[in-house]
């Protein structure tokens, strides 16, 4: 699958005009061959199931992220009209105030400040997924972790593409927003590249440039809830994920610049993913944020 995306990235490029800057993609390839090299030689020169499972889940992650992300930039390209005008409307009748909420926000700059902190902890948190899940010998609740981080995130590109928006900070235009710069970085770092992608000015992609465009769904919810239940089974590390991305949840709106419906919608998404996963399982929906005892957890489940 991963194969498939990158060549449709290239075709894709080739036929909008747009150059490969390499460096970074070459370097992110080599770490992935090293990776599996590594994983290779864990599985028959030494055996060391946990930090085989790092490795491959490590170089899964890369080698998947990358291209995927590359084609999420070249849908935003697509030019399809912003749905901005409905978002509003549904989050009025949903009844909430946007630009209260950031109001409120920027009246209290240390609370947003640190949700803005919890914000953008949702990517190293992955990386402590893989580490305490292959440290833990938890193999088959990272496998279950990637694959559902993988089929969200495409679901996500998806929608974004078909869907674009954004978002709320250049829709409301409030007067008051957070002052430092790290509270607002995820509302607004998403304009240029779509302005530019959508004008056909975009001539060169380097992999420092790829960041997330997408307003509807917001995957970081997504992902915070799929780290949230990776991390639940660990006495501590469970309880403290769930704290902190339920302050991710909270800090997407002012420091993600989200609607309320992109909240809803990648919550929902990644609760049908975990229901599917479960029912796949033959476990109820009910169980799927349980922290068993660690002597309940069983080999297929760890």
């Amino acid at each position: 699958m991963t194969g498939a995306i990158i060549a449709i990235d290239a075709a894709w490029m080739g036929m909008a005009g747009i150059a490969v800057e390499p460096g970074g993609f070459v370097l992110a390839a080599v770490l992935v061959l090293v990776l599996l090299i590594a994983a290779a030689g864990l599985s028959t020169v030494k055996s060391d199931p946990p930090l085989r499972g790092m490795a491959l889940a490590t170089a899964f992650l890369i080698a998947f992220t990358v291209p995927v992300t590359v084609l999420h930039y070249l849908a935003a390209g697509l030019a399809l009209p912003f749905v901005d005008g409905a978002l509003v409307r549904l989050e009025a009748g949903l009844g909430f105030n946007w630009t209260a909420y950031v109001a409120f926000m920027a009246a209290h700059p240390t609370l947003s400040w640190w949700l803005a902190l919890a914000y953008h902890s949702s990517g190293p948190q992955v990386g402590l997924v893989v580490i305490a899940l292959s440290a833990t010998r938890r193999l088959g609740r990272l496998w279950s972790f990637t694959r559902l981080f993988s089929a969200t995130l495409l679901c996500v590109i998806v929608l974004a593409a078909l869907l674009p928006a954004l978002g709320p900070y250049a829709t409301y235009a409030p007067r008051h927003v957070p002052s430092e710069p790290l509270e607002t970085v995820g509302a607004l770092w998403h304009l240029e590249p779509v302005a530019r992608l959508r004008a056909g000015t975009l001539d060169t992609l380097a992999l420092g440039d790829l960041r997330g465009l997408a307003t509807f769904p917001s995957f970081h919810v997504c992902l915070g809830i799929l780290t949230a239940w990776a991390l639940a089974p660990l006495p501590i590390l469970g309880p403290l994920a769930l704290l902190l991305n339920g302050a991710v949840i909270v800090a997407t709106i002012n420091a993600g610049g989200h609607y309320l419906p992109d909240v809803l919608a990648g919550a929902l998404l990644a609760g049908g993913a975990l229901a599917v996963r479960a029912r796949a399982r033959g476990r109820a929906p009910s169980d799927l944020l349980a922290c068993p005892a660690p002597a309940a957890v069983s080999p297929a489940d760890a």
